[in-house]
């Protein structure tokens, strides 16, 4: 979405809700109320933005313990899609997660070795505000198709994938073969 939509969006629902509340605001020119409007919606564009930025920094190598006993399991990157709450993404020396809920919790995960093929996809819009899809391929039974929707710099963060791909491959001892 782009932040001129995402502006107009918050604006009417702040008209809306204004016009619930049965307030009526007649001592501010209407031009003035507009401005003010404006202001409180890049006002919330912004805030939402330095949360996002905080999202996507990468994690210090976090250690978490491993169902594999000789090698520890560290987090390499995290995120989150942009402008969402809710939905958080992590990539670890051995698996991706998608953990959703804010209250409840359901995590999806795949092994990094059952990882085939991974590709971004991003309309005008999303080029703009360097955000993209990264779709993953698996031979993982009950999630196929993997989708990270809205991740920023999402062509770095794909390589970032693709290394530790083929890292753990190379860890486990995993040879390349191509399926016909």
């Amino acid at each position: 979405m782009l932040k001129e939509d995402l502006q107009r969006k918050i604006t009417a629902r702040f008209y809306q809700s204004l016009a619930a509340s049965g307030v009526e605001i007649t001592a501010i020119p209407q031009n003035q109320l507009h401005a003010i409007v404006n202001a409180l919606a890049d006002g919330l564009i912004e805030a939402i933005d330095v949360l996002d930025e905080d999202a996507q920094i990468p994690a210090q190598a976090e250690a978490r313990p491993s169902d594999n006993n000789d090698v520890e399991e560290t987090v390499i990157w995290t995120g989150k899609p942009y402008l969402s709450i809710g939905v958080h993404y992590e990539l670890t020396t051995q698996r991706l997660r998608v953990i959703r809920g804010l209250l409840g919790r359901s995590v999806e995960e795949v092994e990094l070795v059952r990882i085939r093929d991974t590709s971004v996809t991003q309309h005008m819009g999303e080029r703009m505000l360097d955000v993209g899809d990264i779709e993953i391929v698996s031979n993982d039974p009950s999630h196929p198709l993997f989708k990270l929707h809205n991740v920023k710099k999402a062509n770095d963060v794909r390589e970032i994938i693709r290394k530790a791909v083929m890292t753990e491959r190379s860890r486990r001892g995993f040879a390349y073969r191509e399926e016909m």
